[in-house]
């Protein structure tokens, strides 16, 4: 048994709690970027027309009084942590979607220290009220079998009203499942529009399909999805440890708006967050960059590297052509850096690293007895592959005394 607990337009909601003065406005969340288009709107704006990836002026020429909310990704971040700081402290399986305003809690087992589904919500709306009364009575929760499940009682919970709880015996799955829209399906978009051009507008129309067909017609996504609107796919829910990511800041005496000085403090950073403890034999995968903005707001970016690594230069460059991309609107007053997801130790050494056993436990890169060095040997092999030939050679001593030149040395390929 899984617990969704859903606040649809998250950010927006949260806006409204901060400034009371929006309550009645339609508000919308742009994207960043030059191009800024609309990331999400209010129920308020969405009558008025406004939609999902609609430029922005295109949204305020529909609806002349939308107020554009400015992203504040530290504010949001911080709230849904708070949010499951609580959830965990109900039960020790949380996991979060990638969706800010949906969570995920395993139930299984928590009969006997809370009773049946219905005083378990009620138990959990009381934590929320704790923390936030806008978060007890805001929240949709739906209750059922599996991840999928829930999730769409927490939608049915939303057409019943806010605030609405939705439970789900394994015994009624089937029927619950069955008037639901294609649309609920964890399935990319293309394979719902699919569906609905062949007739099959809800789960229990799929339902009757053979799954030979659906299999040909759209390979695993159909089998997936067939297994869900008939109720035997159970996706449990995932605990996630807590991250203990390693975070460095630095305040600056004055506001900063020049990209040469930001990229100077991410420089700094980088290297005192190198030199934590916590880091040290390991490479960074993960990083964030988080800043507080002059005259209110903030501002970040997340990314992850293809390969894992922990060399200064690396990681600045990295970070740097995100920046270019995405870079703050306004001058910066604190600049944060977050590493959040580590590697495997690296030797980040050179193909003829000079050092003594430089990297003996970490690839060998000695060479013994003619024997090629496997980085070097790495790096011929890639050269091979771009340039479609032989790019690198090695030079065979063969006949050094011999009066023909071409007889005393030889190249050899190296593959």
């Amino acid at each position: 048994m899984a617990l969704c607990l859903w606040w649809p337009g998250f950010e927006l909601e949260l806006e409204r709690v901060r400034t009371p003065s929006l309550a009645d406005q339609p508000l919308a969340l742009p994207t960043l970027g030059d191009r800024r288009r609309v990331e999400m709107g209010c129920a308020l704006a969405t009558s008025f027309g406004v939609e999902p990836g609609m430029i922005v002026s295109q949204a305020i020429a529909l609806c002349p009084s939308l107020v554009l909310c400015e992203p504040d990704p530290d504010f949001h971040d911080a709230a849904r942590d708070r949010v499951l700081e609580v959830l965990r402290g109900w039960s020790p399986i949380v996991e979060r979607s990638t969706e800010r305003g949906r969570m995920f809690v395993g139930v299984d087992g928590l009969e006997r220290l809370y009773g049946p589904p219905g005083r378990q919500i009620a138990g959990l709306r009381a934590r929320l009220e704790a923390l936030s009364p806008w978060l007890a009575s805001s929240a949709r929760i739906g209750c059922a079998p599996g991840k999928f499940a829930a999730w769409v009682a927490a939608r049915s919970a939303e057409r019943a009203r806010p605030g609405a709880a939705v439970c789900v015996t394994p015994a009624d799955l089937a029927a619950f499942l069955a008037p639901q829209p294609v649309d609920v399906l964890p399935v990319s978009p293309r394979v719902a529009g699919r569906l609905k051009r062949l007739g099959v507008r809800r789960l229990g129309q799929l339902v009757r399909m053979p799954e030979p067909a659906l299999v040909s017609q759209f390979g695993t996504d159909g089998r997936r999805a067939l297994a869900w609107a008939r109720g035997t796919r159970i996706d449990r829910v995932r605990p996630e440890a807590p991250a203990r990511p390693i975070r460095v800041a630095l305040d600056f005496p004055s506001p900063i708006g020049q990209l040469e000085l930001l990229h100077a403090a991410l420089d700094r950073l980088i290297g005192r967050a190198l030199e934590h403890p916590r880091r040290r034999g390991k490479s960074v995968r993960g990083l964030r960059v988080s800043a507080s903005l002059e005259d209110g707001g903030s501002w970040s970016i997340r990314a992850v590297t293809r390969e894992p690594t922990s060399e200064p230069e690396r990681l600045g460059a990295f970070l740097r052509s995100r920046i270019a991309l995405d870079r703050p609107r306004r001058a910066v007053e604190t600049l944060r850096l977050e590493l959040f997801r580590f590697g495997p130790a690296s030797a980040q050494t050179g193909l003829f690293d000079p050092r003594e056993g430089a990297a003996r436990a970490l690839g060998s890169l000695e060479t013994k007895d003619g024997e090629l060095l496997p980085a070097f040997r790495r790096a011929a092999r890639l050269l091979r592959l771009r340039l479609g030939g032989a790019a690198l050679f090695r030079v065979l001593e063969l006949e050094p005394n011999s009066r023909i030149p071409e007889r005393r040395h030889a190249l050899m390929e190296i593959a």
